[in-house]
């Protein structure tokens, strides 16, 4: 059985390969159905990462956040027509099982932190492409009744999950957010759904985006700000990680947790003698495991939830050609003002 792959070769390059899928006993075959674009692939797409980096990645097919449906599965855990949810990050017991990442059993990390687990669209190829085969564990069934283009977010909600797991909610007291782009809001719509007497103020830049989180308080950054907040996420990432994180240490109450989210490619000087002087606790959070997923699986089946992802939906567009891939990663590379994605469907 073959199908199409679409890869990154260089900045800016996208071309169409022919795979073998192979079908093997242990293994699901899946129809790739909906995509989303993250900036994680826009990075590689557009080379804005380190030269010597994207020479060992090239080239790579992009995409880890993606749902099908199963077209054959020989294991029997899934029956066809089963909507699934692909989970991008994977790891072998072996790894699990070394001393070295004895870590990665406690149940504020996770599988996803040992040393060896591979990840698609970034040590591995990813989703964009029609047909796919990978162990039952790497799937997640959802419920048949929410539309791909919804379900397609769960990756993205995943991550925020994670993030929720690094922090002891018996203990918050006051919640800050900063960042009002589509991390910010998704972490936001995990903490409303999961915890929904939690005071939380939503810090950005753009007074149209911070709309949109309705169920907090919200305050721009440039605004003074005189209170002081126990638990602190930051979702910002890029450029703007300094200046976000800096802010976060200066309303950081003694012996405040603050989480890191956002990704920046370069280094970031912060102010460590105030991180000493209160005594705060920084933990750094990327990608989830599985029961990440099965939790936002879950959560679908709250049609609040739900709604509260849908407005993330800017377009659903079929893609027929590489110039379809083309339009939507640059319609997401141009779009500054909006959060939301634009869904890719074959």
């Amino acid at each position: 059985m073959f199908t199409n792959i679409y890869k990154v070769t260089s900045p800016t390059v996208i071309e169409k390969f022919v795979d073998n899928v192979e079908l093997e006993t242990d293994k699901v075959v899946v129809k790739v159905d909906y995509m989303a674009i993250c900036k994680a692939d826009i990075r590689y797409f557009l080379g804005a990462r380190d030269k010597n980096v994207l020479e060992h990645k090239y080239p790579l097919a992009p995409i880890h956040e993606a749902v099908g449906h199963v077209i054959k599965d020989p294991t029997n855990t899934f029956k066809k027509g089963d909507k699934v949810i692909l989970i991008p990050n994977s790891t072998t017991k072996e790894n699990l099982s070394r001393d070295i990442n004895y870590r990665c059993a406690r149940p504020d990390l996770g599988s996803n932190y040992a040393l060896n687990a591979t990840f698609r669209s970034s040590t591995t190829d990813g989703f964009l492409r029609q047909y796919y085969t990978c162990f039952p564990s790497l799937l997640v069934k959802y419920n048949d009744k929410i539309s791909g283009e919804i379900a397609v977010f769960s990756e993205l909600l995943s991550v925020s999950n994670a993030a929720l797991r690094r922090i002891d909610f018996s203990k918050v007291k006051k919640l800050a957010l900063f960042g009002d782009g589509i991390m910010g809001y998704v972490v936001y719509v995990m903490l409303v759904n999961k915890y929904n007497d939690l005071d939380i103020t939503v810090f950005g830049t753009m007074e149209e985006k911070l709309k949109m989180f309705k169920k907090a308080k919200t305050k721009l950054v440039s605004e003074p700000c005189n209170e002081w907040f126990d638990t602190l996420i930051e979702c910002v990432g890029g450029q703007y990680s300094e200046n976000a994180i800096n802010n976060m240490i200066n309303i950081a109450s003694v012996g405040a947790d603050l989480i890191l989210m956002g990704v920046s490619e370069s280094k970031i000087p912060l102010n460590t003698r105030l991180i000493l002087e209160k005594g705060l606790t920084i933990k750094g959070v990327t990608r989830s495991n599985r029961e990440d997923f099965e939790t936002v699986a879950s959560l679908f089946n709250n049609e609040e939830f739900v709604n509260d992802v849908k407005p993330l939906v800017l377009s659903v567009n079929n893609i027929n050609s590489l110039n379809d891939i083309y339009k939507c990663f640059y319609d997401d590379i141009n779009n500054k003002t909006v959060i939301g994605k634009n869904i890719m469907t074959w």
